[in-house]
């Protein structure tokens, strides 16, 4: 998929975030949770996609792009902008302090992370 094809696809789903982030309503029904959960909504949107704005290999844009609808999806289905919490995968041990780990346990813990949260542990 060419650039021409993907910007349009890429600022509708922008908007759409931006769109959801000024009518989001907290669970809790509170004031100020709402705000803070509207804020949230929009200064992630905002540093996500300028963060990805100079991107170039179509494979990563998709991949960006299907990140995004997964969390905007997310979002709607359990009425929380936060992204969800991660396990660590099964079989996989945590690191001892000072420990190099080994390769089969960072592919298992690279490969466990879900689509919708990979822009955090890129950052």
């Amino acid at each position: 998929m060419s650039q021409l094809t993907t910007r349009p696809q890429v600022l509708r789903l922008y908007r759409q975030i931006l769109r959801l982030g000024r009518k989001w309503e907290a669970a809790s029904g509170k004031t100020q949770d709402t705000k803070m959960e509207r804020n949230y909504i929009k200064t992630e949107a905002t540093t996500l996609f300028r963060q990805n704005s100079g991107l170039g290999d179509p494979k990563v844009i998709q991949d960006c792009i299907h990140e995004a609808q997964a969390r905007l999806e997310l979002a709607v289905h359990y009425k929380t902008p936060y992204p969800r919490p991660v396990n660590v995968p099964p079989q996989s041990m945590a690191r001892k302090k000072g420990k190099e780990q080994g390769k089969t346990q960072e592919r298992l813990k690279k490969q466990s992370i879900p689509v919708y949260i990979k822009s955090h542990f890129e950052r």
